[in-house]
């Protein structure tokens, strides 16, 4: 893209924070790397604040799925069954993940969801739109990376949801032992 470009010592930490903040996906540090012809790594940094928009424009002979972050995510996203995409925008509001009671209790129940919410949590891991953080002191937290979030987010939001999820939350966690990391 800018045939002159080279890592230095004086934008590694920013090339390495790119990376970082992308999760090491590649589509989505190829999209970075192409806005590299307009913007400094530090630039680049800077605008991620909302993966979705600045990763865009890939080469042009890729499929239309890989042309967007966007595209991919929603390719993928298109592939669930209803239930599965709601479970997804559900989990949106959590930001650094949770614990499977805790999205039982923010995301349930089942009748309301069309799914049992453990077998859709396990589906959509299998389907890597989520992933197990198996650090977590206690029980495993299931977590989204945060381009998927935001993503999920605006759907949640585009169903009519996120302001009705967030006004029963006091009420569906309070028989959870532990608080959520809402957005």
């Amino acid at each position: 893209m800018r045939p002159g470009f080279a890592v230095t010592n004086a934008n590694a930490p920013a090339v390495a924070g790119i990376s970082a903040r992308l999760h090491g996906m590649p589509l989505a540090i190829e999209l970075a790397a192409a806005r590299i012809k307009l913007l400094t790594p530090d630039q680049i940094l800077a605008r991620l604040e909302h993966h979705l928009t600045l990763l865009t424009a890939g080469s042009r002979d890729l499929p239309e799925r890989q042309l967007t972050l966007r595209g991919a995510i929603a390719w993928s996203y298109d592939l669930l069954d209803e239930g599965a995409r709601r479970l997804v925008d559900r989990l949106s509001v959590f930001r650094g993940g949770c614990e499977l009671e805790m999205a039982e209790a923010v995301c349930g129940p089942a009748e309301e969801l069309g799914l049992d919410v453990l077998e859709g949590l396990s589906a959509l891991v299998d389907q890597s739109l989520l992933r197990i953080d198996d650090a977590a002191a206690t029980e495993p937290r299931f977590v989204m990376l945060d381009t998927i979030r935001e993503f999920a987010g605006e759907r949640l939001a585009g169903r009519g949801e996120a302001d009705t999820l967030a006004a029963d939350m006091p009420m569906r966690c309070s028989t959870s032992r532990n608080a959520p990391h809402l957005t």
